[in-house]
């Protein structure tokens, strides 16, 4: 088997998808490659461009499409009943992200006036791009993105509901009975996150969870 197989096997076979379809090899070609990028990134557009196009001319329809990557420049394998063909393709990824419309700074929570959703090419795009508002808004920068930067959410975290030593409410909940009490935050977190507690009333400790501003609850 030789190194192509190994590494990728044609995740497209031709003669079953495209019977009784009259399409030329470079069509072909270029939805065998959407097919494999799908698998890799269901949201992404793919541009495909043969770069040496001569070599398919006299093709009608390969059997099926094997490649050791799915972007960038790379050589496709093009099977031929037992014989093979080499053409070099430019594959992109195209998909919609989230970037900033301004300067973010650190700190600040992100709004709607602040992003936009734009397509851009992602095909060497190392980091884990947002790619709808939803997943940004209301979070915090915990860097700055500089104007038309894509948004990383890596570097987004929840806000901050709840600050160390603050007073706030502590519900205890049984069934459907809701006790509240005063109690002061012993940590910091945001809603969702269990800090520690302190109840003045009884001088004992626990942990609870945020679920909304200055408000923690027990289950």
């Amino acid at each position: 088997m030789t190194r192509w197989k190994v590494i990728f096997i044609a995740t497209l076979f031709i003669s079953k998808v495209f019977a009784n379809t009259p399409l030329d090899a470079e069509q072909v070609i270029a939805e065998a490659v959407k097919e494999a990028v799908k698998k890799e990134c269901g949201t992404c557009r793919v541009e495909v461009r043969i770069l040496n196009k001569k070599i398919i001319d006299d093709i009608l329809v390969p059997d099926r499409v094997i490649a050791d990557h799915w972007k960038g420049q790379t050589n496709l394998v093009l099977e031929l009943g037992d014989k093979t063909r080499i053409v070099t393709a430019d594959i992109r990824w195209m998909d919609d992200v989230v970037i900033a419309k301004d300067n973010l700074k650190i700190g600040n929570i992100v709004a709607a006036s602040d992003v936009e959703v734009v397509e851009r090419d992602v095909t060497y795009m190392q980091i884990p791009y947002a790619r709808k508002l939803e997943q940004v808004l209301g979070f915090v920068g915990k860097k700055m993105f500089r104007r038309g930067h894509v948004i990383d959410e890596s570097f987004l975290k929840k806000p901050l509901v709840v600050r160390y030593g603050q007073p706030i409410k502590l519900q205890m909940v049984q069934g459907n009975l809701t006790l509240t009490m005063d109690a002061r935050a012993k940590g910091a977190g945001a809603i969702g996150d269990d800090i520690p507690i302190f109840l003045p009333e009884t001088r004992k400790n626990m942990n609870a969870t945020i679920v909304d501003h200055g408000l923690v609850r027990v289950q």
